[in-house]
């Protein structure tokens, strides 16, 4: 069936390479990656090829195409469902304190000691690429202001945090997230960090000064 098909599919691996003669069903696929790239100017090639292959097999299922071939069309016929297919391959999930260990591990050891006895005119510089909509800048920006404590006061610091996707990035700008984050974010860092407003919080402004969002894709930037 068409679901086989795909997770059989050899993803083409570099966009400039020549294709090779390929059955009808696989060259489809080609297709698809082509038109993504034109129309959102992001190049998956790298992407993982069995991520890629499961996330266009659910679009399929969702408009019941019966083969890559009608949903090519469906792409090509329809911009919208290009936008959806294309957010969807994206995967913005994450969420507050991924890995609990390894951001405590970093606050007490790391961050320590990148701030200890720091000149004033030694900025510091954290890069959070791939950010998705800000939990991990955010994550990172708490822990440095535990880590400082008053001597956040000397060095100037600096989180910057990128993501190829324009929706994901200007979540992250606003900060504000549904009450759910309070099962990954303690009841101490929500009553400093965050502001409680309509349906959920949003990151106090002593955060939201630290960091800074764009977009980028880090393939070609």
């Amino acid at each position: 069936n068409e679901i086989t098909a795909i997770a059989r599919h050899p993803y083409l691996r570099h966009p400039t390479a020549t294709l090779p003669d390929l059955p009808d069903e696989q060259a489809h696929f080609n297709r698809i990656f082509r038109l993504l790239r034109t129309t959102t100017h992001v190049d998956f090639s790298f992407y993982k090829p069995t991520t890629l292959r499961r996330r266009i097999a659910r679009r399929m299922l969702v408009h019941n195409s019966p083969s890559v071939a009608d949903y090519l069309v469906l792409l090509e016929s329809q911009p919208a469902e290009l936008a959806f297919l294309y957010r969807d391959l994206l995967i913005n999930v994450t969420h507050f304190f991924r890995n609990p260990e390894a951001f405590e591990d970093m606050k007490d050891k790391i961050f320590l000691a990148l701030l200890h006895e720091r000149p004033a005119d030694s900025p510091l510089r954290v890069w959070i690429p791939g950010c998705s909509t800000g939990e991990e800048v955010y994550s990172i920006a708490m822990c440095l202001l535990e880590a400082a404590g008053p001597r956040l006061h000397g060095p100037a610091v600096q989180i910057f945090g990128t993501d190829v996707s324009h929706e994901a990035i200007e979540r992250a700008r606003t900060g504000v997230y549904l009450d759910g984050i309070a099962s990954d974010v303690s009841p101490e860092r929500l009553e400093r960090f965050f502001v409680k407003v309509e349906g959920g919080y949003q990151i106090s402004k002593e955060v939201r000064d630290l960091c800074i969002f764009a977009r980028q894709d880090i393939t070609k930037d």
